[in-house]
């Protein structure tokens, strides 16, 4: 009676058990809240309580008069699927809890962990049937060993190839179906087989079904993905290129204003009345100091992008400083080129423009070395920066679109076979790309 008891009350236990270590194998590669410890330590209580309290009420429903602790465990298909529900939802809590995630991302990895936490079982279930003589039972080293390896095999073949920037691509539609299809076939089947005695071809039945639900899921995450980025790289790029004709056609206009300018303060100095003429002149030569702004780096969309972008210094008070020979990248598209100059100054601009305006400077370099081309972007900023998966991380709201000017840069440096290396050291932000320079 005795044994029984304790081997009902081990399946009870284990069973959550192996489900929120299933959750914390999808859970591992996404971002983390803050005080993260804590928040799991609470998870793992809130597990531990509501198993508690499910035994507690399962005690006072059914008392063992008659029967064996086992009914309690084994109890009919309404109560198990209240269980499993209760748990479910107790995941998807957990997961919202700890994990910096939406309510919908929750509950598709809640439903994937219980997929692969099923497809666990059915491997048990089979090498129990095909070799009767293993100890497999539940709380052997087998049963951990046969466990670990199939939520192993589930991190490399499944969840590191699902994961994109932290986070699962999902709608909430892809994660209630998928939910509405884990539940029919681990708890519906899964008692079905209990009570009619078909575990084995449930074992083998379930396990394709589960390796076939998962390979799917990594694909329509690579897809969705996929389709996101490129979403977001085609708005981009059609907001670029009509920014960059737009300040092609802002330059011509300064640069005809500028030749203007000086001829007529050339006419102006033949103004007899010496007092008038000077301040005359004076204010013209003010004005004409704009043309200061125009960089001649020997690539003319690069000097059309600098001299924007240096029009843009001036007006924030930004001592800005550009040594380079745009020559060495005539290999670059020009888009592209505009894509890369444009949002990594305006990240620069931006984080000056926070700064006492003794602090603010950009530097930038285009030089050639050991058979590189190299681009530089230095600036001073203020506050910390967390550098996540190479690119800064943020604060603000909207994080759906910062960063995205990072991701377009290294996906430019990437296009020509470069490298994009982001730098934060003591206040100073360095962004460096290098190219290969035989292109």
């Amino acid at each position: 009676m005795i044994d029984v008891i304790l081997t009902a009350l081990r399946s009870m236990i284990f069973f959550p058990m192996e489900l929120l270590a299933a959750a914390l194998v999808f859970a591992a590669p996404l971002e983390r809240r803050s005080r993260f410890p804590g928040r799991l330590a609470v998870d793992f209580l809130a597990m531990l309580g509501s198993l508690a309290l499910y035994l507690l009420v399962l005690a006072a429903l059914k008392p063992t008069a008659s029967g064996t602790f086992d009914e309690l465990s084994q109890d009919s298909g309404p109560s198990a699927l209240f269980w499993c529900s209760i748990l479910f939802g107790l995941l998807v809590f957990i997961l919202w809890f700890a994990w910096n995630v939406s309510t919908k991302e929750a509950v598709y990895c809640a439903a994937c962990a219980y997929l692969m936490e099923h497809m666990a079982y059915c491997v048990r279930t089979v090498l129990a049937f095909a070799a009767p003589a293993l100890p497999i039972d539940t709380g052997t080293p087998l049963y951990f060993l046969v466990t670990a390896l199939v939520y192993l095999c589930g991190y490399l073949l499944f969840v590191r190839r699902m994961v994109r920037d932290r986070h699962y691509a999902t709608t909430a539609v892809d994660s209630l179906g998928l939910s509405l299809g884990v539940l029919t076939v681990v708890m519906v089947l899964s008692v079905a087989a209990s009570q009619y005695h078909f575990e084995a071809v449930h074992g083998v039945y379930a396990l394709v079904c589960g390796v076939f639900a998962l390979a799917g899921q990594v694909r329509q995450q690579e897809q969705l993905t996929l389709q996101r980025e490129l979403d977001l790289q085609h708005q981009l790029w059609l907001r670029q290129k009509a920014q960059y004709e737009m300040s092609k056609e802002n330059i011509e206009l300064i640069n005809r204003k500028c030749h203007d300018l000086k001829h007529q303060v050339a006419a102006l100095k033949h103004i007899r009345d010496p007092e008038q003429r000077g301040e005359v002149i004076d204010s013209l030569q003010q004005s004409v100091m704009i043309y200061d702004s125009m960089l001649q780096t020997g690539n003319e969309i690069l000097d059309t992008v600098l001299t924007e972008k240096s029009l843009l210094c001036n007006q924030h008070k930004i001592a800005f400083t550009c040594i380079g020979d745009g020559r060495l990248l005539a290999f670059l598209d020009a888009v592209d080129l505009y894509t890369l100059f444009g949002n990594a100054l305006d990240n620069a601009i931006e984080a000056s423009a926070a700064l006492p305006q003794e602090e603010r400077m950009i530097d930038l370099q285009v030089r050639q070395k050991a058979g590189l081309v190299i681009i530089s972007v230095t600036n001073r900023y203020t506050g910390t920066v967390e550098l996540g998966e190479g690119l800064p991380g943020t604060s603000k709201e909207e994080k759906g679109w910062h960063g995205f000017g990072l991701k377009s840069i290294r996906a430019v440096a990437e296009k020509y076979d470069g490298l994009l290396d982001l730098r934060a050291e003591d206040g100073v932000f360095t962004l460096r790309i290098t190219f290969p320079a035989d292109q």
